[in-house]
């Protein structure tokens, strides 16, 4: 009884992150509309995402690094536009 108890807290607690995961990720109203018309496969996708998904830190952590680069790529050309026009 208390392995059936842990099991479901566990399964609640990762489909609750994968929900969670999918209104990050995605429009919340395309979400609501998949789970009402799709609910097994809504689901397994939070269930999926709650166990394998990326926390909210790593996806910020890598946003934040996507940005770095793409400054940085947007100021090379700068420079390079820069150097054309002189």
């Amino acid at each position: 009884m208390e392995i059936v108890t842990i099991i479901l807290l566990l399964t609640l607690y990762w489909s609750i992150r994968g929900l969670l995961g999918l209104f990050h990720r995605h429009n919340p109203i395309v979400i609501i509309l998949y789970i009402i018309f799709l609910f097994p496969i809504a689901y397994c996708h939070m269930l999926i995402l709650g166990i394998f998904g990326s926390s909210k830190k790593a996806i910020i952590k890598r946003k934040a690094e996507e940005e770095a680069e793409y400054s940085e790529l947007v100021a090379k050309e700068k420079r390079k536009r820069k150097k054309k026009s002189k």
